[in-house]
């Protein structure tokens, strides 16, 4: 097993689209049971689906670059297309009576969208570490101080960015204090 192998693995299996497949569903079990999961699935469509398929039609007419966004004129309107996402999700979620902590999600997409919209117009911070950083401080959120082993993936996923040249390590450490701070503040405000 190579290091470039390594790395393209742990940045795909780290990409905050793969990691929602596995954390939707287990908010969705922790606070509501079944009725959680479907709620999870209900806004995993919307919040990683939409933004997935925006990717995969730019891919393949030639207006997105790569799957990873890996030029910086690309993030813009991708932000812009979750953020939309996003807010569907919110006034779905909202409207048809979803599990507050699932809403919450939707709201936390939503303002690291917007956020990360703003930066990304003048620098290239990593979605990678705010993604792991945000899910980490989520899981430890609802599962308590267990869950805070989670944050032990920031390094890997660090190296793997780092090591594929697709971030510098300013860009990395603030992506991943970024998805932390914006993730737990939601949940201290709104929560």
């Amino acid at each position: 097993m190579s290091k470039a192998w390594l790395a393209r693995w742990v940045s795909i299996l780290f990409d905050s689209a793969t990691l929602s497949l596995a954390v939707f569903p287990l908010i969705g079990w922790r606070v509501a049971g079944v009725r959680g999961i479907a709620w999870a699935l209900v806004a995993l469509l919307i919040l990683s689906g939409l933004p997935g398929l925006y990717i995969w039609l730019g891919v393949r007419r030639g207006w997105v670059s790569d799957w990873e966004l890996s030029r910086r004129s690309d993030r813009p309107r991708f932000i812009l297309v979750s953020v939309a996402s996003d807010l569907l999700a919110l006034a779905v979620l909202g409207l048809g009576g979803a599990p507050r902590l699932i809403w919450l999600l939707a709201l936390i997409y939503a303002c690291l969208g917007v956020i990360m919209f703003t930066i990304s117009n003048f620098w290239k911070i990593s979605l990678h570490m705010v993604g792991v950083s945000g899910f980490a401080t989520l899981l430890t959120y609802v599962f308590g101080p267990g869950a805070a082993w989670t944050f032990l993936a920031l390094p890997l996923v660090g190296w793997a960015r780092w090591y594929r040249r697709k971030h510098t390590p300013a860009q990395l450490i603030a992506g991943a204090v970024g998805g932390t701070v914006i993730t737990g503040a939601v949940l201290w405000l709104a929560g």
